[in-house]
Order: structure tokens, then C-alpha cells, then sequence
């Protein structure tokens, strides 16, 4: 759910987003926490001509660019070691996401606040997208592995 207005979230958890892998849907409700997060941020502050929106919109930035690495990075261990057959694609897709963050943040110092706002927005779709689409692309092998490994005990 997306929604305008100050005060209210940007993006509400639906049962859509849920893998099935607590730790992974977790972290997934920590992306969308920190996105509504830029977006608080954004709307406390959004009288013209007010730029300290910029400073607490970075540092929430910087926030969610570092948990976004370390959800990646534990989200590629689990494909890794379940054997996850299109793992490269997806570690594809991961790294892409990072530049567009990373070369989006450059020069964020000279962004106005439309241009923050259509960030949020491309948040917005990227978790759509990615959490409730590509990434239930390798739930099926991940449960199998997990089962796997339990039956191994």
C-alpha cells in the first residue's frame, strides 16, 4: 500500500512479501521499515525551502544502503548453498540495485526534494518488484535444501 500523506506509511507489509524463510522475511520488513523511514523523513521536512530534510533523509539513506548490503549478502549465502540454479541473475540484479543507489546517492547533496521523492518511489517499486516477485523465484529450492538438510539429522 502506498500512500502521500505525512504521518502515514509509504509501503504497508502484505502477506504478499512473505517467503516463508523467517530470517529473509524479516529482513524484508526491516527494507520496508527504513523505506517508510526515508519517507518520514522526507515529509517532516518538506516545506519549500527547508533543506533539513536533506540531512536526516541522508542518514536514513546511509542506514538502509547498509542494511540493503548485509540482507544481499545473506540472501546470496542461502541461494548459494541451496544450489539455486538462476543464483547468478539474481546476484545480478542485487548489484545493480546498489549502483542505481549508490550512483543516485553521489550527488544527492544537489537533489531537490521532488528528486528525493521520486527515490522513495523507486524504492517503493524496486521492493514490489523484487521482494514479492524475483525473490519468491528461489523459495521453492531454498524450502527443498532446508528440508533436505533436516532430513539429513
Amino acid at each position: 500500500m502506498l500512500n502521500d500523506d505525512q504521518g502515514k506509511i509509504y509501503i504497508a507489509w502484505d502477506s504478499k512479501f512473505d517467503l516463508g524463510i523467517p530470517v529473509i522475511d524479516n529482513q524484508h520488513k526491516k527494507l520496508v521499515n527504513l523505506c517508510n523511514n526515508l519517507y518520514e523523513a522526507l515529509m517532516k521536512n518538506k516545506t519549500e525551502g527547508d533543506s533539513t530534510w536533506q540531512s536526516s533523509f541522508t542518514a536514513t539513506l546511509k542506514e538502509c544502503v547498509d542494511y540493503v548490503k548485509t540482507h544481499f549478502h545473506d540472501e546470496e549465502v542461502i541461494m548459494q548453498a541451496a544450489g539455486y540454479a538462476n543464483y547468478a541473475s539474481h546476484k545480478k540484479s542485487h548489484e545493480d540495485f546498489i549502483y542505481k543507489i549508490l550512483e543516485t546517492t553521489k550527488e544527492f547533496d544537489k537533489a531537490t526534494f521532488t528528486t528525493a521523492l521520486q527515490f522513495v518511489r523507486f524504492l517503493y517499486d524496486w521492493i514490489l518488484r523484487h521482494v514479492a516477485h524475483e525473490d519468491k523465484l528461489y523459495v521453492k529450492r531454498v524450502l527443498e535444501y532446508y528440508r533436505e538438510r533436516q532430513s539429513q539429522k
